[in-house]
């Protein structure tokens, strides 16, 4: 018997009816909590009063009809009557779509945003089973490259909208999570990035180039849960904007060829509608991780989830990518002894002042030494910026 597209049948070591009796699922990835949804597949559960949990929102429909809209990886979407879309989430996998709506301070900074939240919800345990929303329709995705950059200027502007809610660099964290991802996946690359400073931490908004709908005459985000591949084996960390661009531009690739034009013209119009700090030099620098390395990140969360549901294309794609990445680290460990002529520099120029003072060298031989040094201060970080591999 076929399982149904929500079930992880990469990973599972559990059946579905084994997960959905016990409530929980042992996958490859790790345990993880399923529940009963079964029963909301008919009207009699939406119009009975749900005692676990918390239930938040405008719930006043009587739901008399309901019609399974699809199944994916994402969970299961039904439409209640002709009047309410609700959004099924089988597993535990965090509550990052309901507080957009229940955390107030958040709610009203998105207000006017190209997004939209849900009216209603049920959360238990700190995951959202069921979001709620008014009856809409998805919109499909066009790969022409102006729509794709509309988009890239909409994400930024969300995220620009959270500016007060920002979390400094932390780059720990961030590198925790590859390396959790490629402890799991077995990968051959590592890559560890000291991020700029000016990298900061947003609250979570999983954004998706097919869950998007037109609202009021504007094509508009539907945020979905966390990936459920994320949600084994990653903490849940507040990542910064390029990250999320850079998971869209992943999506984007997959639809056809990409190249170095098309990467840098997503990164310039994502850059138009966020604070200049994020799309910095020191920002988007490879030496510091920048966006290479958060698609790196994009590539292994890709990869995970590809293998918890069984896409081997999927994850020929990303493994076939990945097998790039070894070259960009052996031109970034070039770089670094290039790098490394800086403090010989420097360290000439504190013997050639330590030589002149104490009378080891005359003082036409300190100031030449002086000026040597300075030249290879100058040079190595002149190489070390011009051989910087680009953004994009």
């Amino acid at each position: 018997m076929d399982e149904p597209a929500w079930w992880p049948s990469g990973i599972a070591l559990s059946s579905v009816k084994e997960g959905l009796s016990e409530g929980t699922v042992r996958t490859a990835f790790g345990k993880l909590t399923v529940w009963d949804f079964e029963a909301f597949l008919k009207p009699d559960a939406w119009n009975t009063s749900r005692i676990d949990g918390v239930s938040w929102g405008n719930w006043d429909i009587e739901v008399n009809t309901v019609e399974v809209h699809s199944m994916s990886e994402n969970g299961i979407i039904v439409r209640l009557n002709t009047t309410h879309l609700a959004f099924i989430q089988p597993f535990g996998v965090g509550d990052d779509v309901s507080r957009l709506s229940r955390y107030a301070p958040w709610n009203e900074a998105l207000q006017g945003q190209p997004l939209l939240l849900p009216c209603a919800g049920w959360t238990v345990d700190g995951n959202d089973r069921i979001l709620l929303y008014p009856m809409f329709e998805f919109v499909s995705f066009d790969a022409e490259d102006s729509s794709v950059l509309d988009v890239a200027v909409q994400m930024g502007s969300i995220h620009t909208s959270l500016l007060a809610f920002t979390t400094p660099n932390t780059e720990r964290r961030w590198n925790d999570r590859l390396k959790a991802v490629e402890d799991q996946l077995k990968t051959k690359t590592m890559w560890r990035a000291p991020h700029a400073s000016t990298t900061l931490g947003l609250p979570r908004i999983h954004l998706s180039l097919d869950s998007r709908t037109v609202l009021d005459g504007e094509t508009v985000f539907v945020p979905l849960s966390c990936s459920l591949a994320e949600s084994l084996l990653c903490e849940r960390d507040r990542l910064p904007s390029l990250a999320t661009l850079m998971m869209l531009e992943q999506q984007w690739a997959r639809t056809g060829g990409f190249n170095e034009q098309q990467r840098k013209e997503l990164l310039d119009a994502w850059s138009t509608s966020v604070p200049a700090a994020w799309s910095s030099r020191a920002a988007l620098s490879t030496v510091r991780g920048g966006a290479w390395v958060w698609r790196y990140h994009a590539t292994l969360l890709e990869l995970a989830q590809a293998t918890a549901f069984a896409n081997e294309t999927r994850k020929n794609e990303c493994q076939r990518w990945l097998k790039d990445v070894s070259r960009l680290q052996a031109h970034l460990g070039t770089l670094r002894v290039w790098k490394s002529g800086q403090w010989v520099g420097i360290t000439g120029l504190v013997v050639a002042f330590f030589g002149a003072r104490l009378d080891t060298f005359s003082s036409e031989q300190s100031l030449v030494l002086a000026m040597l040094s300075l030249a290879t201060v100058v040079a190595s970080n002149a190489v070390y910026r011009l051989k910087d591999p680009k953004a994009y």
